[in-house]
Order: structure tokens, then sequence, then C-alpha cells
């Protein structure tokens, strides 16, 4: 009589056990690596963002002081000592000229679609213009601020001013865009 040996198994075919091949791994490397280099480019992009925000924001809150005093200003002003970036002997600001109602007095001022901006690749028109140094930056930014004035008259007396501001940093080796504010005070 013949004995047969029992064999063993766990399925019909012999299972693989075994890790990554050597191509999946090149695989998952080369991904892994091109997530890497692309969050690492985004690193310096979001450093610029920042700087230029920064800007912007000095920017703008400058332009917004000052608008605030010059809004704070009688009518009949034509013009006003700075208080705002100098406590002392600062700078004369003008505030238009009642003589000429209904045109734009100081700074030169470009529509852009529906907004009215200041246009600083005009020259600077004294009385109109403020370079202010900002003292809490490293670098040292010089900011330009520039106003024009348009006054409505009835009557001979200047019944209100629109006044559109805009500021921008000059020192700047990016390409630097103003901020701009238009307002408008009248009397009632």
């Amino acid at each position: 009589m013949r004995i047969r040996k029992a064999k063993f198994s766990l399925g019909s075919s012999r299972s693989m056990q075994g890790g990554f091949s050597l191509l999946e791994l090149l695989i998952a490397t080369v991904v892994l690596m091109v997530g890497i280099v692309a969050v690492v480019q985004l690193v310096p992009a979001s450093l610029q963002s920042n700087a230029n925000n920064r800007v912007d924001t000095t920017a703008t809150v400058m332009a917004q002081r000052q608008l605030d005093q010059i809004l704070s200003q009688p009518l009949t002003a034509s013009s006003f000592q700075d208080k705002v970036f100098y406590y002392n002997d600062g700078p004369i600001f003008n505030l238009g000229d009642p003589a000429s109602p209904g045109v734009v007095v100081g700074s030169p001022i470009v529509m852009y679609g529906t907004t009215a901006v200041i246009d600083f690749s005009a020259g600077v028109v004294d009385g109109y213009n403020f370079q202010y140094a900002d003292p809490n930056d490293p670098a040292g930014a010089l900011y330009e601020l520039r106003w024009g004035v348009i006054s409505a008259v009835n009557n001979g007396a200047v019944v209100s001013k629109r006044i559109v501001l805009g500021c921008r940093q000059l020192n700047s080796n990016q390409l630097a865009f103003a901020a701009n504010l238009d307002s408008m005070v009248e009397k009632f």
C-alpha cells in the first residue's frame, strides 16, 4: 500500500508576500518631491505678498489720516498747516481755489473706469504733494501723498469740496500702486 503525504496549503496557489517594487517606490518619491518643491516655491511668494500688503496698508493709513485732517478744515479755508505727520512747523497744505469752481486744483485727477484717481505720472504740483519717511520701517520707506480739490461755489461762497487723495511708496524696488481715496464735504 502506498502512503500519501498530506500537503498543507492555505490556498490553491502560493501567496506572494512582498513590499513595493522599485518602480512604485520611484514614482512615489517623484510625486513627493514635486509636492515639496511646489510648497517651497510658495514661501518667497508669500513673503513678497506680505511685504506688498504692508506697503498698501501703510499708504492707505497715511492717506486716510491726511484726508481726515483735510476734511476737518472749514470749507472757507484755502490752506492749513499739517498736524498729523509733524507736530510743529509742518508743511502747508493747500485746499483748492474758490475762484476756480468745478475745476481740479492741485494734482491732476484721471478717471480709471468709474473711479477718480491721482495721476502720479504727471508732474508734482507745489502745495498739493507731500513726502513722508516711515519711521517704523527699517528700510526707510518713503511715501508720497498727492491730492486734487474740486470746489463748488454758490453766490461766491464755497458750498462743497471734493478731495481726491493718493498715496504711494516712492523708493520701492517693486511696482508700487497708489492707495486712492475720494471724498466730498458739503455745507448744509
